[in-house]
């Protein structure tokens, strides 16, 4: 095997795990005004804590519905730099899980929830316009694949749903030949094309939504760690430097809302570990996915790949680390291990890549929650604190909607965003740690075995498929929470 003499590593391997393609172009690029550190005792109607995507979107839905109300949003870095920065930039609905929507939420509240999301997906090309701003956004769809005959029903339930319930144009099947016409990749058996799916450099988009909340007359401090949160008819957040005493607070701080006690056992935090080959426009020039299509498969922890409008390929896979009591560790942004086992599976779905030189290697943490929704409501009895997390992996489209459903109730509204299936909390609870920690390792890697010998043409075995099944949280919460009026 060929080694690099520089690194020492092997060719093929990825390379250092850590710098992230995506902030690196985003940052040199940015030109919008500092934002510095909460200083002294601020008042304001609603504070927002965490500068990432949902806490941008709530702010500018607040300024859009009530533009003399004073937003301030802490930020314990800078807007972006958490998972808004790292992920793989696919801007994605609902509609690739509307079988699942509609069994725990009936055909009505499912079939809503799927339009609002994918109506999330159009807004961020709305707002990019509106506000001047470009995030490489790309509307060419999403092409979901099954690589193993186990995940065939996961790809044919949610065409099925589309078609069943009105929205069969939003869903196309596509067979294994056309899967490598598109992509280049052998890969597949055959898969749904969900065309209102897009692409995004995500930490543009981050970035991009900074600058128009700012534009909006919203005040932004970053470098503000949230070190405490006093609850009260008026809450306070204190940082090291200052206070925001508020009216209304959001807590929009993705992972790290697992150190809240009552969310702790809501989530799991596992990383996600993503390589970028450096610009090939002329490798990837036949295939059409070039364009801005994004493709991935439909494993559990599910591998995921765009083109970038230079031509380079960014390529990620989900379940990487987990940690000990939901903390957010070093390995979730750079796990060099994790990146080594999505470098070869680069050069396994793209083997006439493989002289490819791989350039960028990072990660991010998920915020993984029964059901794979996102779930909103109130800390205990503090109905003005609110609380948005739970995205388990698909937050760059639905973030603005859960944008949208935390503005609205920290304006106090009762509107269809306000009672939808999201609203109430979380749907279940984990078990404590060290229960929560050592099963959700055990799960992860058995799962991973199974889906491995799956694409092989090997059966599961038992531990195998009954860690799929524990992996896949079901819940059958159906008629919980009442349907949008």
């Amino acid at each position: 095997m060929p080694f690099s003499r520089r690194t020492g590593r092997a060719a093929t391997a990825a390379p250092r795990s850590g710098p992230v393609l995506w902030l690196e172009e985003a940052m040199a690029s940015d030109d919008g005004p500092a934002c510095p550190p909460l200083a002294g005792t601020v008042r304001a109607d609603v504070c927002i804590v965490g500068g990432g995507y949902t806490g941008l979107w709530t702010a500018l839905e607040l300024r859009a519905d009530a533009p003399d109300l004073r937003v301030v949003v802490v930020e314990g870095q800078a807007c972006g730099f958490g998972a808004s920065g790292r992920n793989g930039g696919w801007a994605t609905s609902w509609y690739d899980e509307l079988d699942r929507l509609v069994e725990r939420f009936g055909d009505e509240q499912g079939r809503w929830l799927a339009d609002q999301s994918s109506a999330a997906v159009a807004r961020i090309g709305e707002t990019a316009e509106e506000h001047g701003f470009d995030c490489r956004f790309r509307p060419q769809g999403s092409l979901w694949t099954s690589n193993a005959p186990s995940q065939d029903a996961v790809v044919a339930g949610p065409l099925a749903a589309c078609r069943r319930l009105g929205r069969g144009e939003v869903a196309t099947a596509v067979d294994g030949a056309e899967v490598e016409r598109l992509t280049g990749s052998a890969i597949a058996r055959g898969g749904l094309l969900l065309h209102d799916s897009a692409a995004v450099q995500p930490a543009l988009l981050a970035r991009g939504l900074r600058a128009a909340a700012l534009r909006a007359g919203v005040t932004i401090h970053e470098g503000s760690p949230m070190l405490r949160l006093e609850r009260g008819p008026v809450a306070a957040v204190v940082t090291a430097s200052g206070r925001v005493e508020a009216d209304q607070v959001v807590l929009a701080t993705n992972v790290w809302a697992a150190r809240v006690r009552e969310l702790r056992r809501a989530v799991f935090v596992v990383g996600t570990q993503m390589v970028a080959t450096e610009p090939i426009p002329e490798r990837v020039a036949p295939w059409p996915w070039r364009d801005g299509m994004l493709f991935g498969d439909a494993r559990m922890f599910v591998h995921y790949a765009q083109v970038t409008p230079e031509g380079r390929i960014v390529f990620g896979r989900g379940g990487g680390a987990i940690s000990a009591a939901n903390r957010v560790i070093p390995k979730h942004f750079t796990d060099q291990a994790t990146a080594d086992v999505v470098a070869a599976d680069f050069r396994r779905w793209f083997p006439q890549l493989a002289d490819v030189p791989l350039t960028h290697a990072w990660g991010g943490p998920v915020d993984r929650a029964p059901g794979h929704l996102p779930f909103v409501g109130a800390l205990g009895d503090h109905e003005n604190i609110h609380y948005g997390i739970g995205y388990s992996g698909n937050g760059v489209g639905p973030s603005a909607l859960i944008g949208r459903i935390l503005a609205r109730r920290a304006l106090r509204r009762d509107d269809p965003y306000t009672r939808c299936a999201l609203v109430g909390g979380p749907p279940g609870l984990l078990p404590p740690d060290p229960l929560r920690f050592a099963g959700a390792l055990a799960v992860r890697d058995a799962v991973q075995r199974a889906e491995s010998r799956e694409e092989r043409g090997t059966r599961a075995d038992l531990l195998g498929r009954t860690a799929k099944r524990l992996a896949g949280f079901s819940l059958p919460a159906r008629g919980r929470r009442r349907p949008p009026a």
